[in-house]
């Protein structure tokens, strides 16, 4: 099995990386685990409603 998880930003505390990375030890034989992260994109205050759409 094949498992694909996507992450929006990026991980800083150390605490949280050392649990994904038991989690992903304990998975491994199991499934195939991926983990993509893909950077934060902020939005502004006010968003028009073709913004809100989108």
């Amino acid at each position: 099995m094949d498992i694909k998880i996507i992450s929006v930003g990026k991980l800083k505390e150390k605490y949280l990386k050392q649990g994904i990375d038991e989690y992903m030890k304990r998975l491994k034989p199991y499934a195939k685990v991926k983990i993509e992260e893909v950077p934060d994109e902020h939005a502004p205050e006010h968003l028009s409603d073709a913004e809100k759409k989108r």
